[in-house]
């Protein structure tokens, strides 16, 4: 059969306005990110204009290179190669159908349990705009009742809950790597056949709004084991089952978290927004403690930027007033952790950024009074900050002492994100490298600053993060 052209593909190079020499770099830059072992030359990029099918990974790695160089998200279907692959962009998009949206998650825990390579690629932080666009502005969704070979009931759905709070109590003690494939085996094995069966439309909200905790539950798990494309994959599907329970609270949520992982990545801006965006979502609800938590994170946002402290400053004000106007007991069950303690390590994170290390001080110490060790790895998070604000008030010998006391807690704990913290206070410390307790210090956390101690990770830098 005579090929026929691209055109759809010819188009969208058109409206990039790059070469073909520029495209194939492009491509080649995001292949090599996902470590997939395609380097294609200008001249396959005038084949498959010309009707030439690309194989593997390649029609993907096309999407991917024009998503970014537009900053929106381009579908197979729109360079005109929809079904040539499967798909490396699964879970990069918000199903508007509850069919598409369990075909989509399902596929996504399949895809993760065969250890697919693309996964282990970065996601543009682009790829979540759209997705986010268009829950701020869809109407709420209405869960609708469905058949299917299994009924489905209430008992099925708290065995869900049951379950994801058991993997999300793992994570917090012993970190995202500890047992994250395991939950997602659960979620492939036992959630699958129940968002394939028969259940009514109430069931349905309470399913959805059960599975939408625990894909942000494996998010955060993902976010904490360094795997931040993959993460962005969650939280997106998230949002999408968050949306089709008709749960907006807990879609803004999902939102925030995204806002956390994008500051943490030096994102600030995007951070910013969709930290803003999370706030807008829940404006004509009156639940004041998402409220004070969503602000809480517009203010870490603005706080590593430059020229924003005003900013970051007004957002703790408005977090600070919503905590006070918030009755225990009244909030949705899954933010019930943001409590004293919480607020207050926020403010610490915000004051160490903001460079005024004494407040950051005072608030991280009322951080670690107010709070127990139920969240045992936010707690490490919060000493190292109470580390760096000694450290960054010249209390050398204290802020080493504080540090080496969280080394035990980091090496039981295959967390990235603890490795990191403990990274930049040794990166802080190195003006002070000949103090004496700075030298003890460094050899004592040599084996956990080198990443030894975190299960199939290599030694990295906090810039690799």
């Amino acid at each position: 059969m005579e090929r026929q052209p691209n055109q759809r593909l010819a188009d969208l190079i058109d409206e990039v306005g790059i070469s073909h020499l520029a495209l194939a770099k492009r491509i080649c830059r995001v292949a090599e990110e996902w470590r997939e072992s395609v380097r294609p030359a200008h001249t396959q990029v005038g084949r498959w204009i010309a009707g030439q099918q690309p194989r593997g990974a390649t029609p993907a790695l096309i999407a991917e290179a024009l998503s970014r160089k537009l900053g929106r998200r381009v579908t197979l279907a729109d360079i005109g190669m929809a079904g040539t692959t499967t798909s490396p962009e699964v879970g990069l998009s918000f199903s508007h159908t509850t069919e598409d949206l369990i075909e989509t998650v399902i596929e996504l825990w399949t895809a993760d349990l065969q250890r697919r390579k693309f996964l282990l690629g970065s996601v543009d932080v682009t790829a979540l705009t759209h997705p986010a666009f268009e829950w701020l502005l869809a109407s709420a969704a209405s869960p609708r009742a469905r058949e299917g070979r299994r009924q489905v009931g209430m008992s099925d759905v708290e065995a869900i809950r049951s379950t994801s709070a058991m993997f999300a109590g793992l994570d917090n003690r012993f970190g995202g790597a500890h047992s994250r494939t395991a939950a997602v085996q659960y979620l492939s094995d036992q959630v699958t056949p129940l968002l394939s069966g028969s259940y009514s439309s109430s069931i349905a909200a309470a399913l959805f709004s059960a599975v939408a905790e625990f894909n942000l539950s494996v998010a955060w798990m993902a976010y904490d084991s360094g795997l931040h494309g993959l993460s962005r994959r969650y939280f997106l599907q998230a949002l999408a089952l968050a949306h089709h329970a008709g749960d907006r609270l807990f879609g803004a949520s999902t939102l925030s978290a995204m806002s956390h992982q994008a500051n943490y990545l030096g994102e600030h801006r995007h951070a910013l927004n969709l930290a803003r965006a999370a706030s807008h979502g829940i404006q004509h609800h009156d639940e004041p403690l998402l409220e004070a938590q969503f602000a809480a994170m517009q203010a870490r946002a603005a706080a590593a930027m430059p020229n924003a402290a005003d900013e970051c400053l007004d957002a703790l004000g408005i977090a600070e007033a919503a905590w006070e106007r918030h009755r225990a007991g009244e909030e949705p069950e899954w933010i019930s952790y943001f409590d004293e303690s919480e607020l207050a390590d926020e403010f610490a994170h915000c004051f160490r950024d903001l460079g005024q290390p004494a407040r950051s001080h005072e608030y991280a110490t009322q951080c670690l009074a107010a709070g127990d060790e139920e969240y045992a790895r936010s707690r490490t998070f919060s000493r190292i900050v109470l580390a760096t604000s000694l450290l960054d008030q010249g209390e050398v010998e204290e802020a080493c002492t504080v540090a080496t006391r969280t080394l035990p807690r980091v090496q039981e704990t295959a967390s990235v994100r603890c490795t990191t913290y403990l990274r930049d206070f040794h990166v802080r410390a190195r003006p002070y490298a000949t103090h004496p307790a700075v030298t003890a210090f460094t050899e004592q956390a040599r084996p956990l600053l080198e990443g030894h101690h975190l299960p199939g990770h290599r030694p990295t830098s906090p810039s690799d993060q």
